[in-house]
């Protein structure tokens, strides 16, 4: 058996009881492949996380969920992603109010949930009760406890799984001027022991690699599996779609990479004809990943950075896939950086060796785009001398 924590908070802000600890405490000493350990966490910017720490510490869990209360709230969150920012609208229960606090200075702007969160929002909604994933667990000491345990697990423990879960109140704890009818007790906690069970699926089937990114040999696959997914776009997208492109590592013949196979649609525009046809085939949109990198010396007009992020409908296998309007520098960028390395075979070697090497050795996954944008851009700024000594022009899609 695997080992869980799960924990929930302790009253607050004149409450009596906390729906978050009430339905922790009442999930079964088993769930899936784990062995539940229950901990009541204060709300207490000072000493949630230390009790936490302990607990991990003395535990050695290979999955940590942490709950809190959201009580405007009429379903069960998962939430996307913790910021480093402590901003306090009510004293916690030591009469701590941080105001703009930065959480760690030592850590990145944000992190984001290792939980298999849409996984979870589809068991659960098939379970016949509301849940949404969240893009933002607030400021207050649900959102500290959720960063630095991502802070904790990027840097310590790569292998462990980790995220938070926001509960709506129950219906006795809300008046009847609420705007939301709030969710019975057993509903929460059902929907709890869903979001085990699924993280327990997801770590035994093996789809659980750690926060690590993981490199792999060149795969005479990746090609393969691009032409069939981008033959489903096309014939989706039709005339929006000007091209599609393999771009990115797995684009590359003999290159390592991760196993996400990279697109790129380039588009006229932006428009809500667009977005609706992709969620149509089930692709969601990131609210995050909204432009791109910035070379130094290139334009630095937006508008040249804007794009589209979209990740893959349910059941297909990984892709990012990114849409880009025709004839802007992000564009231009990917194609020209992937036939650069495609006719220059060592500098894709080398690329790879770099890759390697930074994913061995970062632990926070999240800092890994940080440190290998800066190598990316030296590698781009050869292409596009080799570009005006060839002649080079963006040539059929592929």
């Amino acid at each position: 058996m695997n080992n869980a924590i799960i924990t929930g908070f302790e009253p607050f802000d004149n409450s009596s009881r906390n729906p978050s600890w009430l339905a922790v405490n009442a999930l079964p000493n088993q769930i899936g492949s784990f062995n539940l350990t229950r901990v009541q966490l204060p709300v207490s910017f000072n000493s949630a996380f230390a009790r936490l720490e302990m607990t991990i510490a003395a535990c050695q869990p290979d999955l940590v969920i942490c709950t809190g209360l959201a009580g405007e709230r009429s379903g069960i969150s998962i939430e996307r992603v913790a910021i480093n920012v402590a901003d306090a609208r009510i004293p916690d229960n030591d009469g701590h109010q941080p105001v703009d606090r930065i959480i760690d200075y030592s850590a990145p702007n944000a992190y984001f949930t290792c939980l298999p969160s849409r996984a979870i929002i589809e068991r659960i909604s098939q379970a016949g009760l509301p849940a949404t994933i969240s893009d933002s667990a607030g400021t207050y000491v649900c959102n500290q406890v959720m960063f630095q345990l991502l802070h904790l697990i990027a840097n310590q423990h790569p292998l462990m799984m980790g995220g938070f879960i926001h509960v709506p109140a129950t219906p006795e704890m809300l008046t009847a001027e609420a705007g939301t009818p709030g969710m019975p007790l057993s509903d929460i906690t059902r929907a709890l022991q869903i979001a085990i069970e699924t993280c327990s699926d997801h770590i035994e089937s093996g789809s659980w690699k750690g926060t690590k990114r993981r490199i792999i040999e060149y795969s005479p696959e990746w090609p393969q599996a691009f032409a069939k997914i981008s033959s489903r776009l096309q014939t989706s997208l039709g005339e929006l779609a000007l091209r599609i492109d393999h771009i990115g590592s797995t684009s590359v013949p003999g290159l390592a990479a991760k196993d996400v196979i990279d697109i790129q649609i380039s588009v006229n525009a932006l428009d809500n004809r667009l977005f609706t046809a992709m969620t149509a085939m089930g692709y969601s949109r990131s609210e995050i990943a909204v432009c791109d990198h910035i070379p130094p010396g290139m334009s630095s007009n937006p508008l040249d950075w804007q794009k589209w992020f979209f990740r893959a409908p349910a059941g297909q296998r990984a892709t990012n896939t990114h849409i880009r309007i025709v004839g802007r520098a992000n564009q231009r960028y990917p194609l020209l950086f992937r036939d650069f390395l495609r006719a220059h075979p060592d500098y894709a070697k080398t690329y790879g060796e770099l890759k390697k090497r930074l994913a061995a050795n970062i632990a926070n996954s999240s800092m890994y785009p940080d440190v290998k944008d800066p190598a990316v851009d030296l590698i781009y700024y050869a292409a596009e001398k080799w570009a005006s000594a060839t002649g080079w022009q963006q040539n059929s899609p592929g």
